[in-house]
């Protein structure tokens, strides 16, 4: 079950329809419908897997797969959406942060490609936003035009469609494709580092923040986690398109199919006030809110990551988006774990990927734009055993109950024993040993009577004499 998990995870995808486009343009609140789930089975599995014995160690890579899957108000995809265009919105925010000088060659390129645009936003299937791929056409001849593309053409992400023709889309690039290597701890010598990660893409620590501690892997990559850990442990998890490890804390107990579960949730915390996570800010002096996430150290695309619906995050991006209504059931994250067995059996992980909105006098179609934060889609990854799973735990705990159960019946087995002994003890060692006397008839002898001594043989006793005392003592 570590290397391949036997199942396919409910996974699915809500998208954000802008329903206000143009007045965006023009500087007003963008206004936003949710459009959802697109529902996908998601299969996970461990590849190209290496053991070393003797350190009790093991090297993967981590492959997740795709399926479309049915089910009760799951979308066919065939939707059309109107988002913020990734690569448009994209490529000028980077632009402006690493090279602002060259934002005149980024304007010209965009007007070249995108055939002189009205707007920053795309119409298209939800499903070729997702997956299928939303074609550029990079058969111009400009200089700038050309310049653009032939970086666009040595992106991995896109795939090539004809020698002019690409193709971009959120999920393609990671459906299929095996990730980076893990180097992690077994656990067959010590239980408590099973799944901990040593390594990953052959380095000891990440070389993304500022700072020592944020560039450390934390947990596992969250498919399995170490027995009997502690309320106050956590659950710690290595997220490489995060380049972070989030961390679940305990908030409760409650039973999920008669086992008794912990509960755990998991928040992005708040960069701008907690000291540990000052290193995820994009500069010292420009840290995030509450609940956001800035990757464009982490995957070098402007993409702030947050809860959905901005939950837990700070009011401001509220604000900022009609259309949003955040609440703890439907957008926390939320995990159901069995701590003797170090595994989950429920999970609800969401989260939801934004774009930064700002103005820019540089790109005419940027000119008046709000500034604020504009969400694209989030996911939710979710399991819930069935009792094909469960069943083998519920009769472990069956079998834990009865031996606990026996223990206790032993143990006042034991201690009633003991008392009765005790008392049996106490009360005889008040007794004094006290020879029965029997009654007996007097006999004549000689006209005296005398009293038989039952048990002596018929011995007389008598008064005796001075000389019989003296003779005898």
């Amino acid at each position: 079950m570590f290397v391949k998990v036997p199942f396919g995870l409910d996974f699915k995808v809500y998208m954000f329809n802008v329903t206000n486009p143009m007045e965006i343009q023009n500087g007003a609140i963008p206004a936003v419908q949710e459009v959802g789930p697109f529902c996908f089975q998601e299969w996970k599995e461990k590849v190209d897997v290496s053991d070393i014995d003797d350190e009790d160690m093991m090297l993967y890579k981590a492959k997740d797969t795709f399926y479309r899957a049915d089910g009760p108000g799951c979308l066919d995809g065939s939707q059309m959406m109107t988002i913020p265009h990734p690569l448009i919105l994209g490529m000028v925010n980077a632009v402006t942060r690493t090279k602002p000088g060259m934002l005149n060659l980024v304007s010209k390129a965009i007007n070249s490609i995108y055939r002189n645009p009205n707007s920053i936003f795309l119409t298209a299937k939800a499903m070729d936003i997702l997956f299928d791929g939303v074609l550029i056409h990079c058969d111009v001849k400009d200089f700038a035009g050309k310049a653009v593309c032939t970086q666009l053409k040595e992106s991995p992400d896109l795939r090539h469609v004809t020698d002019d023709d690409l193709a971009f889309s959120f999920m393609a690039p990671k459906n299929g494709t095996p990730g980076k290597t893990f180097k992690v701890l077994r656990g067959v010598k010590t239980n408590h580092d099973v799944g901990r990660i040593l390594e990953y893409d052959d380095k000891k620590e990440m070389e993304v923040w500022p700072t020592k501690e944020c560039n450390q892997y934390q947990g596992t990559d969250g498919t399995v986690f170490a027995p009997y850990l502690t309320k106050e442990e956590g659950l710690a998890s290595f997220a490489p398109d995060l380049c972070r490890s989030l961390v679940a804390v305990y908030s409760g107990d409650t039973k999920y199919d008669g086992i008794p579960v912990r509960i755990y949730t998991a928040t992005l915390g708040d960069m701008s006030k907690n000291p540990d996570e000052k290193c995820y800010c994009p500069t010292p002096e420009t840290c995030l809110k509450k609940g956001m996430m800035d990757l464009f150290k982490c995957v070098g695309v402007p993409i702030y990551v947050s809860l959905p619906h901005f939950y837990e995050s700070d009011e401001s991006y509220l604000r900022g988006i009609k259309g949003l209504n955040p609440n703890k059931k439907e957008h926390g994250i939320q995990i159901l774990f069995e701590s003797m067995t170090g595994g989950p059996v429920a999970a609800a992980k969401r989260l939801q990927f934004n774009m930064p909105l700002e103005p820019n006098e540089k790109v005419q179609i940027f000119n008046k734009l709000p500034n604020t934060v504009l969400p694209l889609f989030w996911v939710e990854e979710g399991v819930k055993l069935n009792n094909t799973f469960t069943a083998p735990l519920k009769s472990l705990f069956k079998i834990l109950k009865i031996v606990k159960i026996v223990k206790w019946v032993v143990l006042v087995g034991c201690l009633g024993g003991l008392g009765a002994a005790g008392y049996l003890f106490f009360s005889k060692k008040g007794e004094a040993n006290i020879t029965p006397v029997h009654k007996v008839k007097p006999a004549e002898t000689n006209g005296v009577s005398t009293i038989g001594s039952a048990g002596f043989g018929g011995q007389v006793n008598h008064a005796m004499s001075d000389n019989e005392i003296n003779e005898k003592y």
